[in-house]
């Protein structure tokens, strides 16, 4: 019986599925287990992508920053430089007014030689003249006239002004305030290396910052300090070095209150081109306004700097614009009347000029040179680019009454109330050396007009004595300390009246002399007028050090950084890297969730065996490896900083408008500014080309 039952038992069926069943268990069991740990590592992936992305958009906004910070920075230099051109533009219209109402005292007294103790024949003539009806209370009337002029204006004017009332206009403003400007300048230089130095060191520390705020469980600072430092790498290449300095470069680092070099004027040298972009931008900004279109200086105090017409300066209602117009226009009557007064500030730059151009010249009338309206700088490439190294200021007049002279040689009438273009300067009513020396190449007809002008020189371009050159009035009684002090000829010398006597009728000889009575402008070096140059600044070069980023390598100025380089605009790269044990997220600190239980065990390794060989599973990412030495998850993200205002992307980058922002940019456009990566990709055979891109997707 018990045997049948077994046998029985042996043929039944219905227990088969069971075994199938628990098998299938274990499939789906497994299925389940990689599906929720491949979903946990997809998800751990995006997540260690995102950590990157956020740590190089930060890295790269913070470098943004530091730009539009200089950008704000340089513009305020700017502003300094045009304020102290404005300055020096009212000290030269101060002096220019001395010298114009000492020369209006000047042309009475030649047109009254009887005025005071007449010399010469007229020593004899006067007394007669006196006698006549008519012209003897006229005579006395116009002197009256004169001497009220002279010692109660004109004296007191000289007063103001002179050192010897306390005032000195040419000392507060040319030697302290104009000064000032410049220290204000080395303040804003010195923030801007604050920001340079803060940003850069943020570059290596942030990165860290940001991803224990995305993801506290990722540890890779390995990685971390690699890119980070070849991060501030490029962020220090984006620096010019002799501009401003770069960060991870301290022998680059200016001194706040020194100069840029102002012997570096070749037309590559890379101290020279940043010069001149700050030269040029701030010369190019004296033009804020217009002074013809918006009423006059008082409206357009910009204008004060580019314009200085009579007609602009004084205070003419609109009613009477005509007179305006005439005014700034001048008087060109030939042989009646030649009247007009210009004037301008303008940075010039090193040897153009220098104290010796500017008082020596050839024949006696000295015809120093005036670069303020040079619209080539001398016929150099760079044209208006001027460089900063020292500050001009003119506001020549000039002023001829009747014609010149008639005749020539031995056979010549000379008229004391006019000159020609050619005459001595110091015998002239202002300027008279307008057209002088211009030629149909040039075409600078206000090249010699010196009187009156301030030029703020460098230490090197004003020679042995330092502070600048200022044409001036000289007295006979002034302050002879002066480099090139002249002291006035004649009577009228403690007024700043220069006597000279001329032949005014000459057949054959002499016949009729005259004196002529002019204002005694001379060049000299009063001390007050030093302009060491530029206050160092940050400066963007496309071109500099090249397409990687190499602090050793040379700046090439004659090739600026391609586009594979992104003209030298920085980028922020970051490699982050997550062990397998860091994939599972174990303490789940973030709240990301954790796949700790479906590895079943702490080893994360299941086996089982079905016969004497035993098989295992392990749950596990540690078998892929990047480049066969890294394991688990890999990731990496490139950041930059680039330029852009808006609606112009053809605008070059730069450290003076405030249009710098940061972006997430591709890993494989940006292939070349890391070392040899570029030139190995692009080397690879054709086919194998193609792949790169497609592999390297983020």
């Amino acid at each position: 019986m018990l045997t049948r039952s077994i046998r029985q038992s042996f043929r039944r069926n219905e227990g088969q599925a069971l075994v199938l069943a628990a098998l299938m268990v274990l499939v789906m069991s497994l299925a389940v287990l990689a599906t929720v740990n491949i979903g946990h590592t997809v998800h751990e992936r995006i997540r260690l992508q995102n950590t990157a992305d956020a740590a190089a958009y930060s890295m790269a906004a913070m470098e943004a920053r530091a730009f539009n910070f200089y950008a704000y920075a340089n513009r305020t230099q700017v502003s300094h430089y045009v304020s102290a051109m404005m300055w020096q533009s009212l000290l030269s219209l101060i002096y220019s007014a001395e010298a114009f109402l000492t020369d209006l005292y000047g042309v009475m007294r030649t047109l009254n030689p009887c005025a005071g103790s007449p010399s010469g024949y007229w020593m004899f003539v006067c007394p007669l003249l006196q006698l006549v009806p008519i012209v003897g209370p006229l005579l006395r009337v116009v002197s009256s006239i004169m001497t009220l002029y002279r010692n109660t204006f004109l004296r007191g004017v000289q007063a103001a002004i002179r050192r010897t009332s306390g005032i000195n206009p040419d000392e507060v403003i040319g030697g302290r305030i104009i000064p000032a400007h410049r220290i204000l300048n080395g303040v804003m230089y010195f923030a801007s290396q604050a920001v340079m130095l803060s940003a850069s060191t943020h570059v290596v520390q942030s990165t860290q910052t940001v991803v224990n705020a995305n993801d506290s469980n990722v540890d890779s600072m390995m990685s971390q300090l690699a890119t980070g430092a070849y991060s501030q790498c490029l962020f220090s290449q984006a620096h010019s070095p002799h501009a401003g300095g770069s960060p991870l470069n301290p022998t680059s680092w200016k001194n706040p209150l020194g100069a840029l070099d102002v012997t570096k004027r070749e037309r590559d040298d890379p101290v020279a081109r940043a010069k001149r972009s700050m030269g040029g931008i701030t010369n190019a900004t004296r033009y804020a306004c217009d002074t013809a279109s918006s009423g006059g200086l008082l409206e357009c105090p910009q204008g004060f700097v580019t314009n200085r017409r009579l007609g602009d300066l004084l205070p003419i209602p609109d009613m009477l614009g005509f007179l305006k117009d005439f005014l700034s226009d001048g008087v060109d009557i030939d042989g009646v009347m030649q009247f007009g007064k210009i004037g301008q500030t303008r940075m010039l730059s090193s040897t153009f000029p220098n104290a010796r151009t500017l008082r020596a010249g050839q024949g006696p009338g000295n015809n120093g040179r005036n670069y303020i309206r040079d619209w080539n700088d001398n016929l150099n490439p760079w044209g208006m680019m001027a460089q900063g190294d020292n500050l001009g200021s003119d506001d020549p007049y000039w002023l001829n009454l009747g014609p010149a002279e008639e005749g020539s040689g031995r056979f010549k009438i000379d008229n004391p109330l006019a000159c020609t273009k050619d005459d001595d300067y110091w015998k002239c009513f202002g300027d008279n050396r307008r057209g002088k020396g211009d030629n149909n190449r040039a075409r600078l007809p206000y090249r010699h007009m010196m009187k009156t002008s301030i030029w703020a020189l460098n230490d090197v371009d004003s020679g042995r004595r330092r502070g600048g050159l200022h044409w001036r009035v000289n007295y006979s009684n002034f302050d002879r300390r002066w480099g090139g002090y002249v002291k006035p000829e004649g009577r009228e010398g403690r007024y700043g009246i220069h006597e000279t006597e001329i032949c005014v009728v000459r057949i054959g000889d002499c016949r009729l002399h005259a004196s002529v009575y002019a204002a005694n402008v001379r060049p000299v070096q009063d001390g007050n007028h030093r302009w060491p140059g530029l206050v160092p600044f940050m400066h963007f070069e496309p071109g500099q050090l090249g397409s990687v980023c190499n602090p050793a390598a040379n700046a090439n100025m004659r090739q600026a950084a391609p586009r594979t380089a992104d003209f030298n605009q920085p980028s922020t790269w970051v490699a982050l890297n997550k062990s397998p044990d860091q994939v599972i997220n174990r303490e789940n600190a973030d709240g990301a969730g954790s796949n700790a239980p479906a590895l079943l065990n702490t080893q994360g390794k299941v086996s089982f065996a079905f016969s004497p060989e035993s098989e295992g599973l392990e749950m596990m990412n540690n078998r892929k490896k990047f480049l066969g030495m890294v394991e688990g998850l890999n990731v990496i993200s490139r950041g930059q900083a680039y330029y852009h205002r808006p609606g112009n992307w053809a605008e070059q980058p730069n450290f003076f408008n405030p249009y710098w922002r940061p972006r997430l940019a591709s890993v494989y456009q940006g292939r070349h500014s890391l070392p040899a990566l570029g030139g190995m990709l692009d080397a690879l055979p054709g086919p194998l080309r193609g792949i790169t891109p497609k592999i390297v997707t983020h």
